[in-house]
């Protein structure tokens, strides 16, 4: 396993204070400020790997239900351990280089960080919410100015320029049959 950890925000916390841009600071202290009526990111991607770090796979915030879909057709963890409280949860996964990938979710339903964002920001303002949709998102608070510090934060201060630029020890293997 590969861990990528010389992203901007790696070099802040070991006490660069110029590694990350004021915007990028304002990103991550949204991000990780906690209580109700804020970004409260933090909650279920947690630094260090931002992402759920809970090792035992039998703690339920390890996955979660945004309510992207319904609960119908979509069932999520609840197939692998056929437990309804895991109806429409799926995992956390990692913010870490998340600027490289060309899709969001799990079901690739969005296209950006800011799309995310902006599912983020009107989640707590669906009504009905979904069955077994997580508590957690009724807390969120994101105002756009709050959003685009968070998405520059996630999108530059995240991003580990050897994964970037593919360089050892992430560059791509050869494989023998693609010589």
């Amino acid at each position: 396993t590969l861990f990528s950890y010389q992203t901007p925000w790696d070099a802040f916390v070991a006490g660069n204070p110029n590694a990350l841009t004021a915007n990028q600071q304002a990103g991550l202290q949204a991000f990780t400020a906690p209580g109700p009526n804020t970004a409260s990111c933090a909650v279920c991607h947690t630094p260090p790997l931002f992402a759920n770090t809970v090792n035992n796979p039998n703690v339920p915030s390890m996955f979660r239900n945004l309510g992207l879909r319904p609960n119908n057709e979509d069932i999520g963890r609840q197939a692998v351990t056929g437990v309804p409280g895991d109806l429409g949860r799926f995992k956390v996964p990692s913010l870490r280089n998340a600027a490289l990938k060309r899709s969001f979710m799990h079901n690739g339903q969005f296209a950006n960080i800011g799309q995310v964002l902006g599912f983020y920001a009107g989640a707590r303002n669906v009504q009905p919410p979904p069955p077994n949709r997580d508590p957690v998102l009724n807390g969120i608070n994101l105002p756009p100015q709050v959003a685009a510090q968070i998405n520059d934060f996630i999108s530059n201060g995240l991003l580990d320029p050897r994964v970037r630029d593919q360089t050892f020890p992430f560059d791509r293997a050869t494989l023998f049959t693609n010589r």
